[in-house]
């Protein structure tokens, strides 16, 4: 398949970024604009609720066998008129595969919802437009910028976990040089003793990720020397002999491998299973003024969440279809990579365990580049998805 720029992809941010000050500060005054009104076919949901506990680990969603999601018809409200537009910040990664199933089956559609996926780089990037209801919800990564800000009293909820690392996740993994392998310099973990190894962000998830596997050889991140390096730039890295080692995510561990500099050691699924990876965020603006809308789109992405579940966590079929969506809303060119990206795992009902949350903000505490940490109690929005587990039915064993 020829990949192309989606059309229901936008392209540009530009129209995002020049307002984000004014905004913010209208949102501290109280002076947002109203977005655009609800149906009123419905009650307004409320927008607060408990942190859901699972029974098993956020590794082992406790349910099997997911039941069918759809209601009868009769059952399902009618869908929203005139439809209510929303902007979806994306990173435009492979774990936000049931987000993009959700919205290439149509099923915001059936909710009365217009969606368009507005692409970002980074996690910071999206917060300023989601604290003004510029956009009403993103797709992020949990790292420093994400807590800072919802420290600042930026009332950003967490509502939906898109993606967690399964114990089998070969997403990403963390890769030694080819040369160091072949010369034998470098045996087991003890030998990164002295290495330079590559981050994206100081003080970010990639450091979390390092030091776990610094680790298994009883080293810390004072055994080692940082560096700044994005992703897309770590295979030439390789290529230089600029970086010793590097944990890095696909397809760029591919890359690297087909270019002989370099050699998957320990995949990804054996670092840090159990870690939530990405996270849906919702504006507070938009949980504020379109409770209907908010809650008609938690609704569609969990469908399309337990369509993800039960295609690759249950293996039940339908693999084939999401990998078409991801080939046109991620910039997966090679869909011989898809297999190995797609070993993530979800909770077909929404739940959300805030254990390895709390890790993570121990580490960036500890590392200088979060102030203190947030109580995920009052962040995590387990009500939207208990409300859609409500009309949809349970995924239960």
């Amino acid at each position: 398949m020829k990949l192309g720029a989606p059309d229901r992809v936008r392209q540009s941010r530009r129209a995002l970024r020049p307002r984000h000050l004014v905004l913010l500060f209208a949102l501290v005054l109280g002076s947002c604009a109203p977005a655009p009104a609800a149906s009123p076919a419905a009650p307004a949901p409320a927008t607060t609720g408990p942190v859901a506990q699972p029974a098993a680990t956020a590794a082992q969603p406790a349910a099997t066998a997911a039941q069918p999601e759809t209601p009868p018809a009769a059952q399902a409200p009618p869908p929203l008129n005139p439809p209510v537009s929303l902007k979806v910040g994306s990173l435009r990664l492979v774990g936000e595969a049931g987000l993009m199933a959700a919205l290439g089956k149509g099923y915001f559609r059936e909710e009365g919802l217009d969606v368009d996926l507005v692409p970002f780089r980074t996690t910071n990037e999206q917060t300023a437009p989601l604290a003004t209801g510029e956009l009403q919800l993103g797709s992020v990564g949990p790292d420093p910028s994400l807590f800072n800000a919802m420290q600042r009293g930026i009332e950003l909820k967490i509502v939906g976990y898109n993606a967690i690392i399964s114990d089998h996740d070969t997403s990403g993994g963390f890769l030694v040089r080819q040369d160091l392998l072949d010369s034998g310099a470098y045996k087991e973990f003890k030998d990164l003793k002295g290495t330079t190894l590559p981050v994206s962000l100081l003080g970010g998830l990639g450091q979390v990720w390092i030091e776990r596997v610094l680790a298994k050889g009883n080293l810390t991140l004072d055994d080692v020397t940082l560096t700044t390096i994005t992703f897309p730039d770590m295979p030439a890295a390789f290529a230089n002999k600029a970086i010793d080692a590097a944990f890095m995510v696909e397809p760029f561990v591919t890359v690297a491998e087909a270019q002989g500099t370099a050699k998957n050691v320990l995949p990804s699924g054996q670092i840090y299973p159990g870690l939530v990876a990405m996270v849906l965020l919702m504006s507070p603006v938009f949980a504020r003024e379109q409770p209907e809308a908010a809650q008609r789109f938690v609704t569609a992405y969990l469908r399309g969440q337990r369509d993800y579940y039960r295609a690759f966590v249950q293996d039940q079929g339908g693999k084939e279809e999401i990998f078409q969506y991801l080939q046109q809303y991620t910039p997966v060119a090679d869909p011989h990579l898809l297999p190995r990206m797609t070993t993530h795992i979800v909770d077909p009902n929404g739940v959300m365990d805030p254990r390895t949350l709390n890790e993570l903000q121990d580490a960036f505490v500890r590392y200088g580049t979060q102030q203190q940490k947030v109580d995920l109690g009052r962040v995590i929005d387990g009500a939207y998805a208990e409300r859609a587990v409500q009309r949809l039915g349970r995924a239960a064993p």
